[in-house]
């Protein structure tokens, strides 16, 4: 999940922010866990808007899969991993292929699969090679991601 300090909010006071709207400065990461980082679009029209959505967790990004409309959708996925989940040194953000939720047999997750551009396929959780344990696909590039 991401947090921030009421100090870091930016802009206060505009009329944006009485339709909901913040700015910060910065946000925190509370934990070294992976995350996602979208493109959206949304065509107004006459324009074509692009932004970038941070993304906590895979529940959060189905939420976002779900909102997408023929007007709003995402564009290019990544997933960014800290370095002990892609054996690295550093923290690496990847294309992103697809998301999968490994669950048991009563439905409740065990693991999480991510796998990403250059054949790399991480999970976190459980061993996916349990006969006890299935395969639920979260996002698909192939499915999910639409070019404008």
């Amino acid at each position: 999940m991401f947090k921030t300090s009421r100090d870091a909010e930016q802009l206060r006071g505009l009329p944006s922010v009485a339709s909901g709207i913040q700015f910060w400065s910065f946000v925190e990461l509370e934990v070294a866990w992976p995350w996602f980082y979208l493109q959206l679009a949304e065509d107004k029209g006459t324009e074509l808007f692009r932004s970038m959505l941070m993304v906590p967790t895979a529940s959060y990004l189905e939420d976002v899969i779900s909102a997408q409309a023929e007007q709003a959708w995402i564009e290019r996925a990544f997933l960014v991993t800290p370095d002990y989940v892609n054996g690295s040194d550093r923290w690496m953000m990847e294309p992103l292929l697809e998301v999968a939720s490994i669950r048991d047999l009563n439905g409740r997750e065990q693991a999480q699969q991510f796998r990403v551009e250059g054949g790399h396929l991480y999970t976190l959780g459980a061993s996916s090679n349990d006969p006890e344990l299935e395969s639920h696909i979260v996002f698909s590039a192939e499915c999910h991601l639409r070019a404008c």
